[in-house]
């Protein structure tokens, strides 16, 4: 009977480690942002913030993101 329960939380900690990755490679991939600060790039920077906050985001792939966003 325990081992369903286990199986199950299997299912779901590689479920959470696909959404992850997905996560990671949209950061990675997001296209060149404008210099100024417009209130989109604030929302995207407090998105890159909560991903690194929340361990999905390394320091390097955090900051290598926020570049990318900033543009530069």
């Amino acid at each position: 009977m325990m081992l369903g329960g286990v199986g199950f939380q299997v299912g779901l900690d590689e479920a959470r480690r696909k959404q992850l990755a997905a996560q990671r490679q949209a950061v990675v991939r997001a296209p060149q942002a404008p210099a100024a600060l417009t209130p989109d790039i604030v929302e995207q920077l407090k998105g890159l913030k909560a991903l690194h906050d929340d361990g999905v985001l390394s320091p390097e792939e955090f900051q290598m993101a926020k570049r990318k966003v900033l543009g530069g």
